[in-house]
């Protein structure tokens, strides 16, 4: 029996031992860096090919594990790390970074990718990388980054636009700007808060992602050739930008707070008179009232040294089976100009959380933002009587702005006085959205993996503009105006995707994603202009519109756009042979609304492949990389409005009645780029210098355009499609980093990228035999003219101008006959036509450039970014309008080099010619920043906390440019029936040089 029993026992132990050693488990953890969470890193089991990868939090689930095997922890530019399991279930591991420079992760579209295994042009922005300063919204972080992105923004003002263009620009009609994506949403193309017109001029929306608190953003990714951009179909033509926010780390509790205070004036302005000599000159040219006892600086009374404010609060945690973050921020921003400005609240939620033993991934990513902007009387498109802006550059210098009594000095309505402006011009704008991003991921097997995505974005917008009775402007004075202006969308999404990434054959790996996608697109507002009021406080009429007392129905709108659903599946297959030749093939089938009934879908495929060169034998090592990487495909914009291809009708302009005002269009369909491109990567010296060089053509057709309906039809416009019209941007990218220096005590690295870029279109007279202008240009004899033609064999916003040729004996302007007839005439016509103008410059830059600085030593750091863009021309109609010696002569202000030029002071008005045309280069130091980190422990003996950065930085701290305007980088809307402008200046916000000081501080 005792045999028996130790037989029996023995057996049992042996049989226990055994199964503990080949038991299988689910392994989980964290695999981070000295900075945070480390996406994209590899976790095996040694020995085998069993083995997964972190997601973008750091985060991994590895299952059928022994109970006895080794995990191995390796990312490119990382040590390293074998660690034995012992019967663990959660491994946190932190690696350590080599001398070589780190691998990066980038989005792509559903999924995710390193550099080194890229096949299509693909830019990632960190947030340490981000520009440094006070930055109000996303595009500002990544100005002078990214080789091929062009970021102009439209003025100085706070909340201002930009305009976003990646590989040049593509369309005539449709929208130019790239598709943003937000935590995995993609956004709407559209503006979120009104414009408003109250007779005086057009004002702007503001910028649309200034809901955004930049704080909060962790990368960007831009998506630039088909390859990578096709994953988005009929909207990725443009480009693609995604946008990141932070997640929460695993570990102990992380606080956040940052604080900053920033003053900024004006950077330059303009050459005018001074008081002082403003009587001897303007009698020289024949004023004879020169001096009205004055002596004011008009521009320098309303502007103000501006002061602004950020602070913003984080806290975040995590543990073993998710984590999370919280945010808050602040932002009250003070614009020079006095009475502008930008109060911003933001709110940001990210969470995630594993459940069921890791097998289903819970994701929540939620922003909310509550946005007051201010704003005064600078105008797109002000007449000749002019803006407050043009107001205070032309006003006389001895006028005073008072009269004796204490009320405003307003001559008249063509004298309009920049005080009174301030004083009696209300504009308010209040924008709040909320945008959230709920996701579940169900891990099925290893590799396999199915993700369920919802994501809601909706924003409200009102505007409220007044001006009071008081103010001495035609059909204002004695009866006031007010705006009332909402807007509403509402944009909805639901995502299913099932992604495989595994190993499929000896040394060959398959990462594919297969989706479907459904998103709608809602939008709706009403508008209401009020005159004659009974009181003069426009304040109150922003309050209260009952103080009215007369309502046009002619203005009077309320609005319900037809919606728009998109309808998309799509596909990608990335294959990984022997890590050394990569193939990408992409395909989206996107059914739109806003199509034609004959061309609901449309497919967009790509493909793209690269070969790593330096994984060669026969490679010397000097080569830490060099892969050869190329790519094709279609990719769309839809960008048009929506039920464009449908009939629609609306009210006449009495609302007596309802009219047509679209025609039907069956065979509406997007706009269609085709690109190809070829690009090196390289690496030298364990990457301590990398590089990318890049060379893309993109050709669009099948533009979308809106003609006026073919007579006898009623007074109605279509939406078409012209195959025949071409535009093509070809171009070569450069860019570059170098890591210095790299020692315990110093670090010294440099970036620097460069693009060259052609931009032509082709065939436009096809269609439109004098070509298609826009441009139009504004100020007294100038209204109604045009400085921009589309046409043939030409850039996109061509300027088309008379060519100035100096003044005659008796002070006229001369210009050259162009077409050699005899006689000279500056009109507007075709090309070879009676017209003597000529194309005479071109918008695009021909070279863009960025270049950073980053250093190190000990605690202290030190960054610096320059942007510049060479080849391209400004039309200052701002000059043109204003500034001439006939307006000293009539008692207004000018600048002292058109005083002293040539003209006739009784015969020189405005007219419009290349003596306005100058050059846009430029080079700007855009930020720079130094600062010194304080380490808690070491420096304070404090635990609690991990450190405190003290730092002072500085924004548009010079620039260097022939042009004498405000300021180079600068697009004021001069659209003409909807077709964009570029390029041109008039009476625009200037800019302002910043100096901030701020602490950032971590618990």
């Amino acid at each position: 029996m005792k045999q028996i029993i130790f037989r029996g026992f023995l057996f049992a132990s042996i049989f226990l031992l055994y199964g503990m050693a080949n038991a299988q488990q689910t392994v989980t953890g964290t695999v981070t860096d000295e900075t945070g969470p480390l996406p994209g890193a590899t976790v095996a089991i040694k020995g085998t090919s069993t083995g997964t990868t972190t997601d973008f939090d750091g985060n991994y689930t590895l299952n059928n594990v022994p109970a006895d095997a080794t995990l191995v922890y390796s990312f490119v530019g990382y040590e390293t790390q074998e660690v034995l399991l012992e019967g663990r279930s959660i491994i946190d591991i932190n690696l350590a970074a080599d001398a070589s420079e780190l691998e990066e992760v980038v989005l792509i579209g559903y999924g995710q990718t390193t550099v080194r295994d890229a096949t299509g042009a693909v830019s990632s922005v960190k947030s340490d990388e981000f520009n440094k300063g006070i930055n109000t919204s996303p595009d500002q972080l990544l100005q002078g980054r990214v080789a091929g992105v062009q970021i102009t923004q439209a003025s100085g003002e706070p909340g201002a636009g930009a305009n976003i263009r990646v590989r040049g620009t593509s369309s005539i009609r449709a929208g130019n700007d790239p598709l943003i994506v937000v935590d995995g949403v993609p956004l709407s193309g559209g503006n979120v808060s009104p414009g408003n017109d109250t007779g005086l001029g057009r004002r702007g929306s503001t910028n649309p992602l200034a809901f955004i608190n930049s704080s909060d953003i962790a990368s960007i990714d831009i998506l630039k050739d088909a390859s990578a951009t096709a994953i988005y179909g009929s909207r990725g033509a443009n480009g693609v930008v995604l946008i990141t926010t932070r997640g929460g780390r695993s570990g102990k509790p992380q606080i956040s707070f940052n604080s900053s205070f920033q003053t900024s004036n004006i950077s330059n302005e303009y050459d005018l008179i001074s008081a002082e000599d403003y009587p001897g000159i303007a009698s020289s040219v024949g004023n004879s009232n020169s001096d009205f006892g004055a002596r004011v600086d008009p521009l320098g009374s309303i502007l103000r040294t501006a002061f602004t404010q950020q602070h913003d609060f984080s806290y975040g945690s995590g543990g073993d089976t998710g984590n999370f973050r919280i945010s808050l921020g602040l932002l009250d921003q003070e614009g020079i100009v006095k009475g502008t400005g930008q109060e911003k609240y933001t709110g940001n939620i990210n969470i995630t959380q594993r459940v069921f033993k890791d097998v289903v991934t819970f994701k929540s990513n939620i922003i909310y933002s509550y946005i007051k902007d201010d704003g005064e009387a600078i105008f797109e498109d002000a007449s000749a009587e002019g803006d407050l802006m043009s107001s205070a550059l032309r006003w006389n210098p001895t006028r005073p702005f008072y009269n004796d009594d204490g009320s405003f000095n307003q001559p008249s309505d063509n004298q309009r006085n920049p005080q009174a402006f301030l004083d009696y011009f209300e504009d308010k704008t209040e924008t709040s959205r909320i945008l959230a991003n709920m996701s579940a991921t169900v891990n099925i097997i290893e590799g396999l993996d199915y993700k369920f995505n919802v994501g809601l974005d909706r924003s409200e917008s009102t505007r409220r503009t007044a001006i009071s009775t008081a103010f001495n402007a035609n059909n204002i004075f004695g009866r006031g105006v007010a705006s009332y202006e909402d807007n509403y969308n509402f944009n909805k999404l639901f995502e299913h995707t099932l992604s495989y990434n595994s190993v499929i054959a000896t040394d060959l790996k398959l990462d594919a994603v297969v989706g479907y996608s459904y998103q709608s697109f809602e939008s709706k507002g009403n508008s209401l202009i009020a005159r004659d009021f009974s009181i003069a406080d426009q304040d109150k009429y922003i309050k209260d519109i009952g103080y009215a007392a007369t309502f046009q129905p002619t203005e009077s709108l309320a609005y319900y756009n037809p919606s728009s659903e998109l309808q998309s599946f799509f596909g990608r297959a990335n294959f990984n042979w022997l890590s050394k030749y990569l193939f990408t093939a992409t395909l989206r089938a996107d059914g739109s609304s806003k199509f034609g009934k004959n061309n609901r879908y449309g497919y967009f495929p790509s493909v793209g492949a690269a070969w790593r060169i330096s994984e060669e034998e026969f490679i010397p090592t000097i080569f830490s990389n060099l892969k050869l990487r190329g790519s094709w495909g279609i990719t769309g914009n839809q960008e048009f409005p929506a039920g464009s291809a449908q009939t629609q009708f609306g009210p006449t302009d009495d609302g007596s009645a309802i009219q047509q005002v679209n025609v039907a269009n069956p065979d509406l369909q997007w706009e269609t780029t085709e690109q190809y491109g070829i690009g090196i990567d390289f690496g030298f010296f364990n990457d301590r210098l990398t590089g990318t060089l890049d060379y893309f053509n993109r050709t669009t057709n099948d533009l979308l355009f809106r003609l006026p309906a073919i007579q006898p039809a009623p007074d109605v416009n279509y939406w078409t499609n012209f195959d025949d019209i071409e535009i093509e941007n070809e171009g070569f990218e450069i860019s570059f980093n170098a890591n210095v220096i790299q020692n315990d005590d110093w670090t010294f690295d440099v970036s620097y990228n460069m693009a060259f870029l052609d931009n032509v279109i082709s065939n436009v007279s096809n269609q439109f035999p004098i070509g298609i202008p826009t441009g139009q240009v504004d100020g007294r004899s100038l209204t109604g003219q045009q400085s921009q033609l589309l046409y043939d064999n030409q850039p996109l916003y061509a300027f088309y101008l008379p060519l100035f040729n100096g003044y005659d004996a008796n002070g006229a302007p001369t210009y050259v006959d162009v077409n050699g007839d005899g006689t000279v005439n500056p009109n507007f016509d075709g090309p070879g036509r009676t017209s003597d103008r000529d194309f005479v410059g071109d918008p695009n830059p021909d070279i863009t450039l960025g270049i950073g600085l980053n250093a190190t030593f000990r605690n202290f750091d030190f960054s610096a970014n320059l942007n510049g863009a060479y080849g391209h021309q400004i039309y200052d109609n701002t000059n043109a309008a204003l500034f001439y010696k006939a307006a000293v002569a009539n008692g207004d202000n000018a600048t002292y080099v058109e005083v002293n030029s040539g003209a006739d002071p009784a015969n020189g008005g405005p007219f419009l010619s290349t003596k306005d045309l100058q050059s846009g280069d430029f080079l700007r130091l855009n930020s720079a920043s130094i600062g010194y980190t304080f380490k808690g422990e070491e420096d304070f003996s404090i635990e609690w906390m991990n450190s405190l950065r003290v730092y002072v930085a500085g924004q548009n701290l010079f620039v260097i440019t022939p042009y004498d305007g405000f300021d180079p980088e600068v697009n004021v809307n001069k659209a003409i029936d909807e077709v964009p402008s570029f390029g041109i200046d008039y009476t625009s916000y200037p800019r302002s040089r910043s100096f901030t000081i701020g602490i950032n501080a971590n618990f």
